[in-house]
């Protein structure tokens, strides 16, 4: 065994890791200068915890990230990919059902059908990376010789959608606004908070998350809600909202929520009433989140960020 492979052996385990979207990641380590490798699902004989598309990602240094098996598998196909790196080498393996690893055995007693691509993934990553930042979808297809393709649309139905970050455009001020963004943080999400309030404001950016000061005046740019984003709107002082859903109700959010009760809800329409939007009052869910009997503020942001979580799966 060479020394590049025992070296890839000595994995660093930091923790349980899970992006849906690891290409961030990746421009990170290879920014460094490590070396990379991607194992990506493309094939189920079964059912699976993780869809099709699902991917584990390594560094030369041992630092990896991702989750194909739900625990079950993860240790051999890091460990599998890290020789795939070493000799630069792509190929697809068989986990599971009918797999020549007899020692790795899946619980659910399905097959997955594991791409490895050891071989230099550089231009791979950036190709995904410029897509996301322009705020497009990239469609990665597997190619006859095991290597990696990226489009701006499917091109086979092998073709699997990796969308930009998933944001939360998130406006509020106190402990609503804190329970929701601790929350959001812990799934993952792209955090944008605004607050007219300092306390909320500081306590946010101690958090690591990016916190914009905002007043009854400030304008909200339209575009910055894209398809790929949620506005969510926290405040008790319902006045300060009038700017922000104007500006969502003319923007292709996915998703927008204000919180309150339906006597509120009603109130917001008739100060909105005199706006001319792209799209109508109906696109605000109000009472924000899923009707599970919420008191707290922290139910509360459960209840919205699983509606989020069932509109985006149900889309």
């Amino acid at each position: 065994m060479s020394n590049d492979i025992v070296r890839f052996h000595e994995t660093r385990f930091d923790g349980f890791m899970f992006e849906n979207n690891i290409f961030t990641r990746l421009t990170e380590w290879q920014a460094q200068g490590l070396k990379t490798g991607l194992a990506t699902l493309v094939g189920i004989d079964g059912s699976s915890p993780r869809p099709i598309g699902a991917q584990i990602a390594i560094a030369e240094d041992g630092q990896h990230i991702g989750n194909i098996s739900s625990g079950c598998a993860e240790e051999a196909i890091i460990a599998e990919l890290q020789i795939a790196m070493a000799e630069s080498r792509n190929h697809v393996t068989r986990y599971g059902k009918d797999s020549p690893y007899l020692d790795v055995v899946l619980p659910c007693g399905s097959g997955l059908d594991i791409l490895f691509n050891g071989s230099d993934i550089s231009q791979i990553i950036q190709q995904v990376v410029a897509l996301h930042a322009a705020r497009q979808t990239a469609y990665i297809t597997p190619q006859e010789d095991n290597g990696l393709a990226v489009s701006v649309s499917p091109n086979s139905d092998r073709s699997m959608a990796y969308a930009p970050a998933y944001r939360l455009h998130i406006f509020g001020a106190g402990l609503q606004l804190m329970s929701f963004a601790r929350l959001a943080q812990l799934m993952n999400y792209r955090i944008i908070a605004h607050s007219n309030d300092e306390a909320s404001l500081s306590a946010l950016a101690d958090m690591g998350l990016e916190a914009q000061p905002m007043t009854h005046q400030t304008q909200f740019d339209s575009a910055v809600f894209d398809a790929f984003s949620a506005v969510i709107t926290l405040f008790h002082e319902h006045d300060m909202e009038t700017g922000i859903l104007q500006a969502a109700l003319n923007s292709e959010a996915h998703y927008i929520g204000a919180l309150g009760s339906r006597k509120t809800h009603e109130q917001r329409r008739l100060l909105l009433q005199p706006h001319d939007t792209a799209r109508p009052f109906e696109d605000i869910i109000g009472p924000v989140g899923l009707d599970i009997g919420a008191t707290d503020p922290s139910e509360i942001a459960l209840s919205i960020l699983a509606q989020i979580v069932e509109k985006r799966r149900l889309a």
